[in-house]
């Protein structure tokens, strides 16, 4: 019996050390607050340990949702791949997301470019930041703030677009369809899924809120705040503001992704932007979020893997090209 107890107490104690050493990350992360006329903003960013030369700098916009600042921590091997090759990274709060003032939901991709911008000017004035190396990182819905900063904010020299998609209502209509399809409907379910969606577009081109509402076409009705967002944003295509980029955009795009066509992506990418600014990075084995197939779907098994070692849900090829594109000696 105490053979047993021991052999239980040495397993725990073994796992909790297993997990306490593939959570420790090689980096200083801390937090501040930014205030801002608005009100403020909550910030957390990851420093390199070693003092080498001035770092470069990354900020890292999210994708969709009300995401909080480290994204629940899955920001954080990327950012410790970016901390090994001497950049900060930083990242915040949504607007009314955990000590950030606002609502996210108010907001159009100018006004979180804005926002951003707020941030990056903070950013530039406490750190001592090489500014050949200031880049922006933008996940799914995020890739429509980068280009707009690319573009229009001389600090900003580069960016990397994760999984962005091109419009909005194009993106939204392949997420139904490819997610339908992993999920095992049918064709019919499917085409009823995109009539609906269709009439529910209508409504959001004229803002007909309780016209939507007394049409009872869905179960899960949109909130307020959410159809606003959306009505506010549907019409977004980047088409042109690609057109117009002339400094480096890295664009990361994985094979099992069911949010975004990425061939879609990637083949608008390659037409509308110039040859010596664009680099692809097709990423194998990777979902929209850059993890193995297996997480396409949040599941147990992401979160026991999460807790054991956060990096090994992610595709390597993933941290492979954020490696080759923070080594370059020149953006």
């Amino acid at each position: 019996m105490k053979k047993s107890i021991i052999l239980i107490v040495v397993i725990i104690i073994s796992l909790i050390s297993i997990i306490t050493y593939n959570n420790e990350f090689d980096m200083i992360v801390k937090d501040e607050t930014v205030n801002i006329e608005e009100g403020r903003i909550a910030v957390e960013y990851a420093q390199p340990k070693k003092n080498r030369e001035k770092p470069g700098l990354m900020l890292f916009i999210h994708g969709d949702g009300p995401t909080n600042k480290n994204s629940d921590e899955g920001y954080y091997p990327a950012w410790e791949t970016l901390a090994k090759e001497n950049y900060i990274s930083i990242s915040w709060d949504k607007a009314g997301v955990g000590g950030s003032t606002g609502n996210w939901l108010e907001q159009d991709m100018v006004d979180r470019k804005k926002e951003a911008e707020k941030i990056l000017e903070w950013a530039l004035a406490k750190f001592d930041i090489d500014p050949n190396k200031v880049g922006v990182w933008g996940a799914s819905q995020g890739g429509w703030v980068i280009t707009k900063l690319l573009n229009e904010n001389t600090d900003v020299k580069f960016a990397i677009g994760v999984a962005p998609a091109v419009n909005w209502m194009r993106q939204g209509r392949f997420n139904t369809i490819s997610d339908m399809e992993y999920e095992g409907y049918s064709q019919k379910q499917i085409d009823e899924k995109l009539s609906i969606e269709i009439q529910v577009n209508e409504y959001l081109k004229e803002n007909d809120y309780q016209g939507y509402i007394d049409s009872k076409l869905e179960k899960d009705v949109l909130a307020k705040d959410r159809w606003e967002f959306i009505h506010k944003n549907m019409n977004l295509d980047n088409t042109s503001e690609l057109e117009q980029i002339s400094k480096p955009y890295y664009l990361l795009i994985g094979d099992h992704d069911i949010n975004v066509d990425t061939k879609e992506t990637e083949k608008i990418y390659r037409d509308h932007v110039s040859r010596d600014h664009l680099t692809v990075y097709p990423i194998s084995t990777a979902t929209h979020r850059m993890l193995k197939p297996r997480h396409q779907k949040d599941s147990s098994i992401t979160v026991v893997e999460s807790i054991f070692n956060p990096r090994k849900i992610f595709a390597p090829d993933y941290f492979k090209a954020l490696k080759e594109i923070a080594s370059k000696k020149e953006m």
